[in-house]
């Protein structure tokens, strides 16, 4: 049943574009966004936490459905789905996993495909953060819902990873930071 659920999303890729008129009616757009955020922790303690089973420890909200895990956390070729607005429901694919320094997914959704790489580099206060995000609209509606994601959302991500190190407490829209 998950494998199928998986062929159905990656389907999705040819059938966006065919209710888009086809190749030939229709140009993808793409958008980019980088951020970087310096963290007083080594990368060793914050690349665990670039996982989707461990996000329900920091990341208000986060849910996700495991499709394949040998170790039932994030590794290479590892697969999750989410469900969240704009895009519904995403499968994620980790295409690279190089602990403690880079994690990179491929997100597929019905109107955008996204490449997330989040890469840590150890500095003289930490770690240097960095989320690289390149997202390709696949229908009129994902180049339309482009720059729906931002780097204040990465700013924001930032920040709770970051609350979340300092007190091992889950930062809610009510906590002060």
């Amino acid at each position: 049943m998950k494998r199928s659920r998986f062929l159905i999303a990656m389907g999705q890729i040819g059938v966006a574009a065919m209710a888009s008129g086809g190749a030939s009616a229709f140009q993808a757009r793409r958008a980019k966004t980088d951020y970087t955020h310096e963290l007083n922790a080594p990368p060793e303690a914050i690349f665990p936490l670039l996982c989707p089973v461990r996000e329900y420890e920091w990341l208000e909200g986060w849910t996700c459905e495991m499709i394949f895990s040998e170790s039932g956390v994030a590794e290479e070729n590892c697969i999750f789905l989410t469900r969240r607005a704009p895009s519904g429901l995403s499968t994620w694919y980790v295409t690279r996993y190089e602990p403690p320094a880079e994690i990179e997914f491929v997100v597929v959704a019905a109107d955008v495909v996204t490449r997330l790489n989040i890469a840590l580099e150890r500095t003289a206060m930490g770690t240097k953060l960095r989320w690289n995000r390149l997202f390709t609209g696949l229908t009129e509606t994902g180049n339309a819902n482009l720059g729906w994601w931002t780097v204040d959302k990465d700013r924001a991500l930032s920040q709770q990873i970051d609350y979340f190190l300092r007190t091992r407490k889950m930062w809610r829209a009510t906590s002060a930071g």
